[in-house]
C-alpha cells in the first residue's frame, strides 16, 4: 500500500548520518529517497519532485545555500526545505530561511527534532494542498457544479441543470465519448433536493447481458445457479437518489422493457421474485448515440424514449467550445500540482492545444495532460512530450495549419519556435535549418517578445 505520508528527499555528504536520518523518517511511514551531494539532489528532483526536502547546509560539491537557490529556480511548485546546520552557522540558516528556507535544526539533534520540524512541515503542505482544493472550486464559480467552462454553450448548459434540478423528471444527456455525461449527471444531483441520498452510477454497456438484470432490480436466493444470496439492485440502493444508466443506448431491449415499467410504475421486481419492491430514484440516462437515430432503425424502444426524453441535454464537444480548453488544463495541472507533480505548458504547447481537434474530448487532453506531466523535462511542457500521432493530425500537411490569415512575423515566430522545439533548444542547430544565424533567431524573438508585451501585433 503507497504512503500517504509525502516524499521527502535528504540531502547529506555523511553517508553514516544520511542513513540515520533515513531510518528515523520511514520508521515514521514517510517515503525517503537519499543524494549524497547538492548535484546528486538536483538529479532526483529531475525525475521526480519532492514536497519536502532535509539538507544539510555545509557539504561539498554543492552547498545547501547554493542548491536552495537552485531548486527556487527550478521548482514550480517551492517544496518546504529544512536545513541541517552547526551551531555556529545559524546566522547563515537564518538568512537562508528569509530566501525561502522552511526550518532549521542544529547539530547535534534529537531524533523527536527532525520529525517534529518535518510533521510541521508535512501539515502546512496538507494545508496547501487543501487551499489549492478550496480555490479551485471557488474559480469554477458558486453556480458551477464542479464542471469547468466560461464558454457560450457551458454557461446555457449550466442554466439548464439550475433550472431542472429541482424536478423529479428523467433527464437523457447525449454526447461524444469524452464530452463529460458521467460528470454532468452529478452535477444535477449535486444540484437537486437529492443530493444527500445515493447517486448510483451502472455503465450498461459494462454489465454482460444475462446479469444486467439482476444488477439493476436485484435477485432473491435460488433465482438463478450463482445466486447463493438474495441481493437488492442498483435501483433499491439509488432510492430516494438518482441512478445514472450510462451507455443506455447499448441496452438489451427486453431490459428496456423493464426499465419502462420502473418509470411508469416507480417499482422494482427482482429476478426470482413475486414481490414490487416501490422506489424513488430519478432516472438520469446517458448516451454517445443519437437515441432518436436509434428508434428509428429500431435498435431502441420508442416509448422508453419519450419517458426518457423529458429534459435532453446535448453536451457540446470540446471542439466547439475551445475558449474552455485554458481552463480545463489549469484544472488539470492545478491537480497535479497537488499531488506534488507541478508543470506549466509552453507557449508553443498551449497554441497546439487550442488548434487541436480533440476527437476524445475532455478525456483524451486529461489523459494527454497527465502523459505530458510525467514526460516533461523541468516541469515544462514542450511539443516534444505530446505524442507523435496527436502532432500528426493536429497539423496536417507538416507542421502548421492555414485555416486563418495571420502577419507574416506572427507565424515566423511560431516557426522559429517550432524548429528550436525539435532542436531541443539548440540555437545552432535550429539557425542551420533555418539557413540562418544564431544572432538573427536571437533578434527576431526579441522583437516578437516586446510586440507582445506592448500588446503590438506584428506588421510584415
Amino acid at each position: 500500500m503507497a504512503s500517504r505520508e509525502p516524499a521527502i528527499l535528504v540531502v547529506e555528504d555523511d553517508r553514516d548520518m544520511r542513513e540515520f536520518i533515513r531510518d528515523i523518517l520511514t520508521e515514521n511511514s514517510y517515503p525517503v529517497t537519499l543524494a549524497a551531494n547538492g548535484e546528486e539532489a538536483l538529479a532526483r528532483l529531475a525525475q521526480e519532485p519532492f514536497p519536502i526536502i532535509v539538507s544539510d547546509l555545509k557539504m561539498p560539491v554543492m552547498d545547501g545555500h547554493t542548491l536552495l537557490e537552485r531548486i527556487s529556480a527550478r521548482q514550480a511548485l517551492r517544496p518546504f526545505v529544512i536545513l541541517i546546520t552547526a551551531f555556529g552557522d545559524i546566522d547563515e540558516a537564518v538568512r537562508l530561511i528569509d530566501r525561502g528556507a522552511y526550518d532549521y535544526i542544529i547539530k547535534p539533534f534529537r531524533m523527536e527534532q527532525l520529525l517534529i520540524a518535518v510533521r510541521r512541515a508535512a501539515a502546512e503542505l496538507a494545508m496547501r494542498r487543501k487551499i489549492a482544493r478550496l480555490e479551485r472550486i471557488t474559480a469554477a464559480g458558486p453556480d458551477s457544479h464542479g464542471l469547468i467552462g466560461r464558454s457560450a454553450p457551458m454557461r446555457r448548459l449550466l442554466h439548464f441543470i439550475d433550472k431542472i434540478a429541482s424536478a423529479s423528471g428523467s433527464v437523457l444527456i447525449e454526447g461524444e465519448t469524452g464530452t463529460g455525461k458521467e460528470v454532468v449527471a452529478r452535477a444535477i444531483h449535486r444540484a437537486s433536493a437529492r443530493n444527500e441520498k445515493n447517486f448510483v452510477a451502472v455503465n450498461c454497456a459494462a454489465i454482460p447481458e444475462g446479469l444486467l438484470e439482476s444488477e439493476l432490480f436485484g435477485h432473491v436466493r435460488g433465482a438463478f445457479t450463482d445466486a447463493v444470496t438474495s441481493r437488492s439492485g442498483l435501483f433499491v440502493e439509488a432510492d430516494g437518489g438518482t441512478i445514472l444508466l450510462d451507455e443506455i443506448g447499448e441496452m438489451d431491449p427486453v431490459v428496456q422493457a423493464k426499465i419502462l415499467r420502473v418509470l411508469q410504475e416507480k417499482q422494482v421486481r427482482p429476478v426470482g421474485s413475486g414481490r414490487a419492491i416501490p422506489v424513488d430514484a430519478r432516472v438520469i440516462a446517458a448516451t454517445n448515440r443519437t437515441l432518436r437515430k436509434e428508434v428509428e432503425a429500431g435498435r431502441f424502444r420508442e416509448d422508453l424514449y419519450y419517458r426518457l426524453n423529458i429534459f435532453r441535454i446535448t453536451i457540446p464537444p470540446l471542439r466547439e467550445r475551445r475558449e474552455d480548453i485554458p481552463l480545463l488544463i489549469e484544472a488539470f495541472l492545478r491537480r497535479h500540482e497537488e499531488e506534488g507533480r507541478p508543470a506549466a505548458l509552453s507557449r508553443e504547447a498551449m497554441r497546439f492545444f487550442l488548434d487541436y481537434p480533440w476527437p476524445g474530448n475532455i478525456r483524451e487532453l486529461e489523459n494527454v495532460i497527465e502523459r505530458c506531466v510525467f514526460l516533461a523535462e523541468d516541469a515544462r511542457i514542450t511539443l516534444r512530450d505530446l505524442p507523435e500521432e496527436m502532432l500528426a493530425a493536429g497539423r496536417p500537411g507538416g507542421v502548421f495549419n492555414f485555416d486563418t490569415i495571420r502577419p507574416l512575423a506572427e507565424v515566423e515566430e511560431e516557426y522559429i519556435r517550432h524548429v528550436l522545439e525539435r532542436c531541443d533548444g539548440n540555437k545552432q542547430q535550429a539557425a542551420t535549418l533555418l539557413g540562418i544565424n544564431r544572432k538573427t533567431i536571437r533578434r527576431r524573438l526579441q522583437a516578437a517578445a516586446r510586440n507582445s508585451s506592448h500588446g503590438n501585433t506584428p506588421t510584415p
